[in-house]
């Protein structure tokens, strides 16, 4: 079979995709298991987890049996939330050469194009597939796989392709995250009464301190890298108080923080900072960190060899991926169809043809990288 051929239609397998929810407040299973079923022949692993909500969640990696290939094909399954849709963000409606919906661009479109690239390959040169759940939230999902599956333990990859929304351009790394959620308790009470104590008011003076490094991170041109666009590291933050009324004090005020940062920027002050904050206002914080950023040198091999097949000059982005996890197996990429500004917001979409373009260079991909990644023995593992 050649590399155009295929048993999948990508286009018809977006569709349906997308008409499956994965938001992170649901179960991926049913999504899963669709894509189970046109999976036929591959030798299927489950790593299953029920998430902090009580949901189900599923994660699947699927191996052609006869395939020598150490590329691995990676992607996940769940959307964010349709916050701010006006119309069925799961319709997959095609408004002239462009599918609309939820995930339609981040991604599964791009899924969609790899599942039908990688069933279309000759039997030798099938990748492996990866393909999570809550990549949107905590990235419990990947962290699973790589600590419990059977399957990559076995068959080790050499390298991962993610294939986010890059709009074709090869991305050797990104910024990643390091996550802050700060909780201010009060007394919650009608506010008539008096009696109430407000937990804005106990958060008020970290947030003043929370603009001043917000600021410092965007003037100091000595923390800035300037090989990303923009070039300072993002701080950003978000309040909850709970659907808490203008007539209830509130008794529990959550600020959520995201630091984004590059290989370059060593985050150590600014969680230094940020705890010191939160401890003189008297605040509870909880951090959670990723894996160190993914950032292959421009020279190195692998990139060569990428960017000679697609004819591009690889690039660093400021979104994060799930390369960074997958560089603690193997060195990775993310290419992909679509562009990054169409995610994470209402009329998501992603151009037809960019999903018939990507099947086609996955395949290539996948063939040409199969001769320049070696090949294990069974006492090598």
């Amino acid at each position: 079979m050649s590399a155009t051929q295929t048993s999948l239609n990508g286009i018809e397998l977006a569709r349906s995709m997308i008409a499956c929810d994965s938001r992170p407040s649901v179960s991926n299973v049913p999504l899963l298991e669709l894509i189970q079923r046109h999976l036929s022949g591959w030798q299927l692993e489950r790593v299953d987890y029920v998430d902090e909500g009580g949901v189900p969640k599923g994660n699947l990696v699927a191996r052609w049996p006869t395939s020598t290939s150490r590329l691995a094909f990676a992607g996940h399954l769940d959307t964010v939330t349709d916050a701010g849709w006006t119309t069925d963000p799961f319709a997959a409606d095609l408004e002239g050469d462009e599918m609309v919906g939820l995930g339609a661009v981040d991604m599964k479109g791009p899924i969609s194009a790899m599942l039908a690239a990688a069933t279309g390959l000759p039997h030798d040169c099938r990748p492996l597939i990866v393909l999570t759940a809550d990549e949107e939230s905590t990235k419990r999902g990947v962290r699973e796989v790589l600590g419990r599956s059977e399957t990559l333990r076995e068959f080790r990859p050499h390298c991962f392709i993610v294939g986010e929304p890059t709009n074709f351009r090869l991305v050797r790394g990104h910024r990643v995250d390091v996550q802050f959620v700060v909780t201010a308790c009060g007394r919650q009470a009608h506010s008539s009464t008096g009696k109430g104590l407000n937990a804005n008011i106990q958060l008020i003076p970290f947030l003043s301190e929370l603009r001043r490094l917000h600021l410092r991170l965007r003037e100091d041109t000595t923390l800035h890298d300037r090989q990303y666009d923009p070039p300072f590291c993002d701080l950003n933050f978000t309040i909850e108080n709970y659907g808490t009324l203008p007539n209830t004090t509130v008794g529990l005020a959550t600020c959520k923080i995201k630091l984004r940062y590059s290989k370059s920027f060593d985050p150590q002050f600014v969680i230094d900072e940020l705890s010191k904050m939160a401890e003189a206002s008297g605040l509870d914080l909880v951090m959670q960190r990723e894996a160190p950023p993914p950032e292959l040198s421009a020279d190195a091999p692998l990139v060569r060899a990428v960017e000679a097949i697609i004819g591009d000059t690889a690039t660093v982005v400021g979104f994060g991926t799930e390369a960074s996890e997958y560089t603690r197996l193997a060195p990775s990429l993310v290419l992909g169809p679509g562009c990054v500004d169409q995610a994470h917001k209402p009329g998501e979409r992603i151009p037809i043809g960019d999903i018939r373009r990507a099947q086609v260079l996955y395949s290539e991909l996948a063939q040409r990288l199969n001769r320049k990644l070696p090949v294990e023995s069974a006492h090598e593992r």
